[in-house]
């Protein structure tokens, strides 16, 4: 488990440094689908304020952002497609060279396997629209959040 643990950490450390080099701020997609789907949730401005604050305080569009900015946008600069906007049956499989080591990065619709060409160990990460949410998955479970 620590040694998953561990890929994982350099794994969001690699993603979170990409944006800083790109110097690309992108469409924030998910940030954009969140919006959309706040808006959508009555036709009474009330009440989707309500749901707005009560989003606010609990910090998704935060995250959303942080999502977009670290991972989605620059998977679309430098991919690009944005995982989040993909098609279904659509598939996108590129390398990714990180410390001198070789990744394959799989990309399907919500979802994206990060694979060691040099071990063959892999992991998987599946976006939840309905939550909003990025999660590591341990086979069928929900393994991490990705924040």
């Amino acid at each position: 488990m620590k040694r998953t643990m561990t890929k994982a950490v350099a794994i969001l450390l690699l993603a979170a440094s990409v944006p800083a080099l790109t110097g690309c701020y992108g469409p924030f997609r998910l940030t954009s689908k969140l919006h959309s789907w706040n808006g959508q949730i009555s036709n009474q401005k009330f009440v989707n304020e309500l749901a707005f604050l009560g989003l606010a305080i609990v910090q998704a569009y935060s995250v959303c952002l942080l999502a977009d900015g670290i991972i989605f946008n620059s998977v679309e600069f430098w991919g690009g497609n944005n995982p989040i906007a993909m098609e279904e049956g659509q598939i996108e499989t590129e390398d990714v060279m990180h410390n001198g080591k070789m990744y394959q990065v799989t990309k399907t619709k919500n979802c994206m396997t990060v694979a060691s060409k040099e071990t063959g160990e892999s992991m998987d990460f599946q976006y939840f629209p309905e939550e909003g949410q990025w999660y590591q998955m341990l086979g069928n479970e929900k393994g991490l959040a990705v924040k």
